[in-house]
């Protein structure tokens, strides 16, 4: 009885602990609608400004996401890395096109910030665990 209790009580503490473990993943709209808010706050658009951006954002996102599910599907990685480089740079290329000179100067600011976090490897500082 009390084996079956502790493999019941180890097994539901697995399961949790995997679920626990999984992002979930965002749908295009919410990613853009989040994507706008950021650059809202660091560049103040204008409502014209914001309603263009959003469009950008949104159309990018679509794609990158169908890219993302032709990933899954088992398409050559590298050939989809690719492309979604060059989507983001149209996105970033049409997006400077909506900004004002200064405006313009806070988004390469951001950009360059952007790529300095990807080149560390594009995540979250980890704490390092102490050695037992």
């Amino acid at each position: 009885m009390k084996k079956n209790l502790l493999l019941i009580a180890l097994l539901a503490g697995t399961i949790s602990l995997s679920q626990a473990q999984q992002r979930p993943q965002r749908n295009p709209e919410e990613m853009a609608k989040r994507n706008l808010e950021m650059l809202d706050k660091r560049l103040a658009l204008t409502d014209d400004q914001k309603t263009k951006v959003s469009a950008i954002v949104l159309s990018q996102r679509k794609s990158m996401d169908s890219l993302r599910n032709a990933a899954v599907a088992g398409a050559d990685r590298q050939a989809l890395r690719s492309k979604m480089q060059s989507l983001q740079q149209a996105q970033q290329e049409e997006i400077k096109k909506v900004l004002t000179d200064t405006q313009m100067k806070a988004y390469e600011t951001y950009l360059a910030e952007q790529r300095n976090r990807m080149g560390e490897g594009g995540q979250r500082r980890v704490r390092e665990r102490p050695a037992n």
